[in-house]
């Protein structure tokens, strides 16, 4: 190992230790707020908060939630532990930004990301994502068949223009193309009525053909 890059895990190990004080520190006042919190009479909180720490509601509340989320954690593992070594990957407000998660999924998180060199805005990000709901297949489907139907819809405008020319060159010709182009429309037309069946039929008597036959 080069001289470069001991100080650089020397520098690591420092700002690891430095971050995970940080939160240690956290999470204490967090813990003397819900206690202080518990000795107070109902309605008091606020006007306490104000005129004893100066912590707005919030921030308060971050406090303590911190400390219900990490603090018997992080205060009781060992320092190698796995557990141990991800929490301090974390700044105050990356740890407020996990609070949302349950337990297990913060836990699963923390384990397949490196929150050391991931920024705020990477976290955030990351976390949008994977709490955004997955696309519904009734979702899929409808975008699937609106985009089949633009499909159509602009290929029947290029057969009116194909037939626009045909019958400028061979009337006759163009005659026989649009019967073969009704006799296909209205196939369509009646697939659509009895395809896909009504949920619970037993599909009796519907042919699965997937294209037209000339």
């Amino acid at each position: 190992m080069n001289r470069a890059t001991k100080e650089r895990t020397k520098t690591n190990a420092i700002n690891r230790e430095s971050r995970k004080m940080l939160l240690k520190n956290a999470i204490e006042m967090g813990r003397l707020l819900k206690e202080a919190k518990e000795l107070l009479n109902h309605g008091e909180w606020l006007k306490w908060l104000k005129e004893s720490v100066n912590f707005s509601k919030s921030t308060a509340a971050n406090l303590m939630n911190l400390y219900k989320a990490y603090g018997p954690e992080l205060l009781s593992l060992a320092d190698d532990h796995p557990n141990s070594q991800a929490l301090g990957n974390l700044t105050y407000t990356k740890a407020v930004l996990l609070l949302g998660f349950p337990e297990k999924e913060r836990e699963e998180f923390m384990a397949q990301h490196d929150l050391g060199s991931m920024t705020t805005r990477q976290l955030s990000q990351a976390i949008k994502e994977l709490r955004a709901p997955a696309p519904s297949l009734v979702t899929n489907y409808e975008k699937k068949s609106t985009a089949c139907c633009q499909t159509i819809a602009d290929t029947f405008q290029e057969l009116l223009n194909a037939l626009a020319q045909v019958a400028r060159l061979d009337p006759q010709t163009k005659e026989k193309c649009s019967q073969n182009a009704g006799q296909l429309a209205s196939y369509m037309v009646e697939r659509l009525k009895d395809w896909p069946p009504v949920a619970g039929s037993n599909m009796t008597g519907i042919q699965p053909y997937s294209t037209y036959e000339w």
